[in-house]
């Protein structure tokens, strides 16, 4: 359900560990052999043929295929042939990091988590026979639960050392970093009330899991009857409830267009977009309209107004705020990874006169669904990365000192060539 999500990040489950497991190979139960930490510039000869091999493309076409044929061996084959290609080449992206960089406690972690997860899958065998596939899905379902906070773990990571590299390397890297987990794990089959930021290199997992336990009106990770109203308005309904707890007051939210409007797509990449966009959009619209200090219960503020238009092979959605708009000089920055509007003393003191409640949802509306990474500047700059992942946009128009326009288009990849959306 949608009311607990942001307030409780969920902690991540048994695979997720300070020691490093290596799950051994055999043909029996999972069992667990524990090794020191690797070297920062691990010699693995396997690792590194794999980092440089050709990674086969895989279309949302094949998803499709693989789901409805329910062919699960084809699909097991595929992800273990996969994954631990593009786990080798993140942890050779990471191993080319500035040393200062590299040791950071945030980006070692990052780094130790990737490299025991490429041994834990590439140490598996081949699933070819019940037994095996049963033990490369159980293995599986633990290392998608492991890399759940990696997102907040690399912002906080970047935070704190990335001065050390420019604008240009960082947003090379992380882009890069985001970009790969999408691939292989995304936000599939994973509620809004336990969400984390799971960009996803297991889209590829995901949807080779989700296929082993269907769900009414998806085909694997793939929801083929999505609203995107019924979205918006779950999340505009949970960010309101946030908003005026916080504030005290907060925005209406009205809808125009192609109202009965269904898609095929991923619905945690649209939820995810969703939600870091509306709780912008409220936060923008109370804190303009507030004179001095917190607006009183009871004032009204400017609606967010949110139009959904269908077209042949793709929707689009602009939400309409009337938060005072983005200054030039900012807009060239917006999608800058440093880049907040989250003030530092609104991250570090806190206020002892409000109550729990009060705290937590300043937090949820600064965080949106991703964890802890407020004041970071990762929520736009992500957002654009899972509109764009399947051939989508994401742009922002600026009336300065009235509001902003973003135009949110995603592509119908049940109509339009998914062929050419490659994961």
């Amino acid at each position: 359900m949608l009311r607990s999500g942001v307030l409780g990040v969920p902690k991540p489950l048994a695979f997720q560990r300070r020691t490093n497991a290596v799950y051994s190979s055999v043909h029996q139960p999972l069992t667990v052999r524990f090794r020191a930490k690797g070297t920062w510039a691990a010699s693995n000869t396997q690792l590194q043929e794999l980092a440089i091999a050709p990674i086969t493309p895989v279309t949302l076409t094949r998803l499709l295929d693989l789901g409805e044929s329910v062919n699960f061996a084809e699909s097991s084959l595929l992800v273990h042939s996969e994954l631990p290609k593009r786990l080798a080449r993140r942890v050779k992206a990471v191993q080319k990091l500035p040393f200062i960089v590299g040791v950071n406690p945030h980006i070692r972690g990052i780094y130790q988590l990737y490299l025991d997860s490429f041994e834990t899958l590439s140490n598996l065998p081949k699933p070819i026979d019940g037994e095996s596939m049963e033990l490369f899905a159980s293995t599986l379902r633990d290392l998608v639960a492991s890399h759940g906070d990696v997102i907040p773990r690399l912002a906080k990571g970047f935070h704190e050392c990335g001065k050390y590299m420019s604008k240009e390397d960082s947003a090379e890297f992380l882009d890069g970093m985001i970009h790969a987990r999408i691939a292989i794990r995304g936000f599939a089959c994973v509620p809004l009330s336990c969400s984390n930021l799971f960009p996803a290199h297991l889209v590829l997992a995901e949807h080779h899991l989700a296929l082993q336990d269907p769900t009414a009106g998806h085909i694997g990770v793939l929801n083929t009857n999505l609203s995107p109203l019924s979205l918006l308005k779950n999340t505009a309904n949970y960010v309101h409830e946030l908003c005026e707890i916080n504030y005290g007051v907060a925005p209406d939210c009205e809808f125009f267009g192609h109202l009965d409007t269904r898609i095929t797509y991923i619905s945690n990449h649209l939820e995810y977009i969703f939600m870091e966009l509306l709780k912008n959009a409220y936060r923008a619209t109370v804190e303009h309209h507030a004179k001095n200090g917190r607006l009183r219960v009871g004032d009204e503020v400017p609606p967010v107004q949110i139009t959904i238009a269908r077209g042949p092979d793709d929707v689009t959605i602009r939400i309409r705020d009337r938060g005072g708009g983005i200054p030039p000089e900012e807009m060239l920055r917006v999608f800058e990874y440093s880049y907040t509007t989250v003030p530092k003393s609104e991250l570090e003191e806190e206020d002892l006169t409000s109550n729990i409640f009060s705290s937590q949802s300043r937090q949820a509306m600064q965080v949106g669904v991703g964890g802890p990474i407020a004041g970071l500047g990762f929520g736009l700059p992500m957002s654009r990365i899972y509109a764009k992942y399947f051939g989508g946009s994401l742009e922002l128009k600026s009336v300065g000192g009235h509001g902003l326009d973003v135009f949110l288009r995603v592509p119908n990849i049940s109509r339009s060539d998914s062929k050419k959306h490659v994961i």
